[in-house]
């Protein structure tokens, strides 16, 4: 959607692949579902909308959220671009297949609120796929500890031009955080 400025304070989104880490008295929750299910599909898509809309990703009169995307030509990293549910959608199925996975109904993706306070992520296991909703995913240790790790210099590499630094952006966001203990 266009008209969109990302404000501050956001998690970045390279933190969130650490989300599936975070433990449930972080406030994840999960619906798992196995591979093999004959109604995977279908479950699946119940299965994210139900958790989205429960945990606060978006609502029934605002139907905006932030989603994850990278680049489309080459290298760099990931943002947070603001999109619609429409009437019509498939997450799990033609969205998994193109931006939001890796085939059909094996998701790959993050999802934040517009206040960012609510993250949402699917995940492809071995023998399952997942949907998780993490509530406050600024008050997450998990995050907090992946980004001070990212913020040392971790992930940065000073001999590849076409990568920016995460580094400094993962800093930034710690040091956003009001009442981080």
């Amino acid at each position: 959607m266009g008209g969109w400025t990302e404000p501050e304070g956001l998690v970045p989104p390279f933190l969130t692949g650490q989300a599936p880490g975070c433990p449930p008295e972080e406030g994840r929750v999960d619906a798992v579902l196995d591979v093999l299910d004959p109604l995977l599909h279908e479950k699946a898509n119940a299965d994210w909308y139900r958790l989205s809309v429960e945990g606060g990703l978006f609502s029934a009169t605002d139907r905006r959220f932030l989603l994850s995307l990278g680049p489309e030509d080459g290298p760099g990293r990931a943002r947070w671009h603001c999109v619609e549910l429409r009437a019509e959608w498939d997450v799990m199925g033609r969205g998994a297949a193109g931006p939001l996975g890796s085939a059909f109904c094996r998701p790959e993706f993050r999802m934040l609120s517009l206040d960012g306070g609510v993250l949402c992520f699917g995940t492809t296991w071995e023998h399952a796929i997942s949907t998780s909703v993490l509530t406050a995913p600024n008050r997450s240790r998990v995050l907090w500890r992946f980004a001070a790790w990212v913020a040392q210099g971790a992930l940065d590499d000073p001999d590849d031009p076409d990568e920016p630094p995460l580094g400094p952006v993962a800093r930034r966001w710690l040091d956003g955080l009001p009442g981080r203990t």
